[in-house]
């Protein structure tokens, strides 16, 4: 299916700095109307219409990711448009939705948010790559538009933007949660890694790090993916020489796959495998996948690991649409933007500023109408919303059927199930400067634990 960015006819010049909204750590649970002023609606519309922008690579490699998470973000509008579209101020608009080329890069990024930003669009998903939304920062707020992003790492998303809405998992939460299973099930006591050399790849790897330490691990051969690398046996051998018994994959996709098969053929053939990144059904596809990925734990969201009626319509729709299947990147269009567009009745608004602190009490009051099943969101003074998601540990299946059941299977033990995805609100990482030495930006998991009781946080359980 072709995706093609559509030009617009109407444009608005960059518009200057505008109060961003926000003033206190808020609860999460806001509950009862958002209050708002009156707005000028036709300000924030395109054509008539409300504008909901998607940033992915429509080309390379990637568009195995790209291409599941732009057409999560399509059907979901395509399901608001169809029982009559979001309603402000006693009308109802439709949603459309431009797609821009984040091409994987900063440069690429940028240029389809000014784009947008030009053509008066307000809303933009997608950012898939660390280095895109990294250049969007910042210029987002100045332009009144809201960056729904979510992947980790602190100087990515943990930067002051009060447009920000994270709709995905911490690093920092699920991390302390994956060394526990490697130390305590998988029986684990010395993991080498390998991981891409970036902001995300460096918070996996320590969230997971100093919480397995402390269990008495160590964490050997820590390696890193060079540009265009496809040979890692060098890596691998140091893994040999080093006897780990746990080799932890933080990058997916391509490269992803062929680390795992290269460490099955060369010496690592009986030791279990833990992953972070682009992890999903597409590859098994790979030569040898099957068999070098199968039973890779792994963090999904709770509609990544579990299957019903919708999953199989929706996995049917994207299959005819890209020939791809539900991955975990699916998850992250798909009900945040629901979310997003929601907020903007909820706040009686299309104005970014107002529907980015409507999202907390929508994500708690429709949390059963999401897929997601998320317990409500953070909202924090400078640094936008982040929201509260369950996650579990699962192992990848390479024998499940894929238009009519889940690639990742829930693990045993309660703990790892419906984990929270999200840290706790006294985290002082919520305030500080990413940068900040003095901060304790990857708490172990008794840290965490004694923080969120300390918060007096209740997490409720989720079904599947």
């Amino acid at each position: 299916m072709s995706i093609l960015f559509r030009e617009a006819t109407r444009r608005d010049v960059f518009r200057g700095s505008a109060k961003t909204a926000g003033a206190l750590l808020l609860s999460t649970a806001l509950g009862g109307r958002v209050a708002h002023a009156a707005v000028n609606t036709e300000k924030f519309l395109q054509n008539g219409k409300i504008a909901f922008g998607t940033i992915l690579p429509l080309s390379g490699g990637f568009t195995v990711v790209s291409q599941p998470w732009i057409h999560a973000i399509q059907y979901a509008i395509e399901e608001i448009n169809a029982v009559g579209g979001v309603k402000v101020g006693g009308q109802s608009y439709q949603v459309v939705n431009p797609i821009g080329d984040e091409m994987y890069s900063a440069a690429g990024g940028l240029a389809a948010f000014k784009k947008m930003a030009a053509d008066n669009v307000h809303y933009t998903g997608g950012y898939v790559s660390v280095e895109a939304p990294a250049a969007v920062q910042g210029i987002n707020v100045r332009n009144n538009a809201m960056l729904i992003e979510g992947i980790t790492g602190k100087d990515l998303c943990l930067t002051n933007n009060t447009l920000r809405f994270y709709e995905y998992a911490l690093a920092q939460a699920t991390g302390p949660y994956m060394a526990h299973y490697a130390f305590h099930v998988l029986k684990a006591r010395r993991v080498g890694s390998i991981e891409l050399a970036n902001t995300w790849g460096n918070d996996f790897y320590m969230s997971f790090r100093r919480t397995f330490e402390q269990l008495g691990g160590k964490m050997l051969e820590r390696s890193f993916l060079e540009p265009s690398q496809t040979d890692y046996s060098a890596e691998i051998s140091k893994m040999v020489n080093a006897k780990v018994d746990l080799f932890y994959i933080i990058m997916g996709d391509g490269p992803g796959s062929a680390v795992a098969l290269q460490a099955r053929n060369g010496g690592l053939s009986g030791i279990p495998l833990m992953a972070q990144g682009a992890w999903g059904p597409e590859m098994f596809q790979e030569a040898g996948g099957a068999p070098s990925i199968d039973g890779t734990v792994y963090p999904g969201a709770r509609p990544y690991v579990t299957w019903d009626e919708a999953h199989t319509k929706l996995a049917a729709r994207l299959h005819k649409d890209t020939n791809l299947w539900l991955n975990n990147w699916f998850w992250h269009g798909y009900d945040s933007t629901k979310i997003v567009l929601w907020a903007m009745e909820k706040a009686n608004s299309p104005d970014p500023r107002e529907v980015i602190r409507a999202i907390p009490a929508v994500a708690t009051e429709r949390a059963n109408e999401l897929m997601i099943r998320p317990q409500g969101a953070v909202t924090t003074k400078d640094k936008g919303v982040f929201l509260k998601i369950p996650m579990w540990l699962g192992r990848f299946n390479a024998k499940a059927d894929f238009m009519k059941e889940t690639a990742l299977v829930p693990v045993e033990g309660e703990m790892y199930r419906g984990l929270p995805g999200w840290m706790p609100e006294n985290w002082e990482g919520y305030t500080a400067n990413p940068h900040s030495s003095k901060v304790n930006w990857y708490p172990t998991l008794d840290e965490l634990l004694a923080m969120r009781k300390a918060a007096g946080e209740k997490i409720v359980s989720v079904s599947l």
